[in-house]
């Protein structure tokens, strides 16, 4: 076994020595930026402004797509939905029938599950109270993750019996029974009685409301039962393993053999819709980001304009430095460190404003648009803002530092 080489010790105090320089010139800089206070806040002020600005705006499309996206996830999985084209010649030959989703259960090699979808504007009765609501069907099959605040889901026996059962929506059974239980009591529906089996938590309480609306749901074998019922759309589970748009097009092509080839029909994946949306919301934030990038430019340059000034009041004092040994490594790392502090300390206030932003518009806009707190990785947008605010300052101090290294000694102390 080879044993590693210890650093000799003249290594050892060399790498000292260069960590001790380094930190002087970090502490000259800072002494050369307090000396001109004013003028190095001013230049941060668009330093801070972009980094605020892209910060604050990062962290509020996350915070949305978070917020709206734990929303949506409660809905789950609702599978594929198929329904006629009704603006077409032959929207009447398209309607979907009974007879059709049988056969595709027989005939699609891609379905798990096909249920039919059916939804009316019904009135409900309850004692002398009627009022008009959604009556919308519903099968066994729970693909969503829809919390329950009372009772359970429809179960096969209700859907293979066809039963008198119904499910309502937390904002239905509040007006229909107030505080008190629904469950196990009767309403009237299209004038007929069913009995609440269960009733869905309130899972939205912002501006955007998202899953069943003001509906009643009872199992589709039982709505198809009810006089004129007519089926609006297919729900469709693929297989596994099958992608939704394989799944679409052999629907399509079953419906179409049976109600003939100009028949159109479509089909929506309701979760890519879903993940469609959530990435609208993330490049929106990147479109606006580029905003707060352009005030980060504009700062950048405002640094390199003050750098040549400093350089230019502190040519003599660059002469003198350098006739006492200084070299141009050290005059060229020593301005450098000063563009980097401006843009490091123009970018932490920039993080804290803009995260102060951030936190008050998740708090008051996020939570009240969809009701459900969102969640920041504010580790990430920090460690990015702090690197791109160096990056601005090592890109926009370079020049300033190389050309104040460059200075003759001689020239520098003869200048006033």
């Amino acid at each position: 076994m080879f044993r590693r080489r210890r650093p000799s010790r003249a290594r050892r105090a060399r790498d000292r020595l260069h960590a001790l320089k380094l930190f002087e010139f970090f502490a000259a800089a800072l002494d050369a930026l307090w000396a001109n206070r004013l003028r190095s806040a001013l230049t941060m002020i668009g330093i801070v402004i972009g980094t605020a600005a892209v910060i604050a705006i990062f962290a509020i499309g996350q915070s949305a797509a978070s917020s709206i996206g734990g929303l949506l996830g409660q809905i789950g999985n609702l599978g594929i939905l198929v329904f006629p084209q009704s603006q077409t010649a032959y929207a009447n030959q398209s309607q979907i029938t009974w007879h059709d989703v049988q056969t595709i259960r027989d005939a699609c090699s891609r379905c798990a599950h096909v249920y039919p979808r059916y939804t009316a504007y019904e009135y409900i009765r309850i004692g002398h109270r009627r009022d008009a609501f959604i009556l919308a069907s519903r099968s066994d099959y729970n693909g969503d993750n829809l919390p329950l605040a009372e009772g359970r889901k429809f179960d096969s026996d209700d859907v293979a019996g066809a039963r008198p059962v119904a499910m309502l929506v937390w904002s239905l059974k509040q007006k229909l029974f107030g505080d008190g239980p629904a469950v196990g009591r009767e309403i009237r529906v299209a004038g007929k009685p069913f009995t609440v089996v269960g009733v869905f938590a309130n899972i939205s309480s912002g501006v955007l409301q998202v899953g069943p609306g003001n509906a009643v749901f009872i199992p589709y074998t039982t709505f198809h039962a009810l006089p004129d019922s007519v089926i609006t759309s297919i729900q469709v589970y693929p297989s596994e393993g099958t992608t939704p748009a394989r799944a679409i097009d052999e629907i399509t092509s079953i419906l179409q053999r049976i109600h003939g080839p100009r028949t159109k029909y479509r089909g929506i994946d309701v979760s890519q819709q879903f993940n469609a949306f959530l990435s609208v919301i993330d490049y929106v934030a990147v479109g606006i980001s580029a905003v707060g990038a352009i005030a980060l430019v504009v700062g950048g340059i405002g640094v390199m304009n003050i750098m040549l000034v400093s350089v230019i009041e502190r040519t003599r004092e660059i002469g003198i430095r350098k006739a006492i040994g200084a070299s141009q490594r050290d005059i060229l790392v020593q301005f450098l460190f000063e563009a980097v502090a401006i843009t490091l300390i123009g970018g932490v206030v920039g993080i804290v404003l803009g995260s102060g932003m951030a936190l008050v518009a998740s708090h008051f806009l996020i939570t009240q648009l969809s009701g459900h707190p969102g969640t920041i990785a504010w580790a990430p947008l920090i460690v990015g803002a702090l690197a791109f605010s160096a990056l601005v300052g090592i890109f926009f101090g370079t020049y300033p530092a190389v050309r104040a290294s460059r200075l003759e000694p001689i020239e520098a102390l003869r200048h006033e």
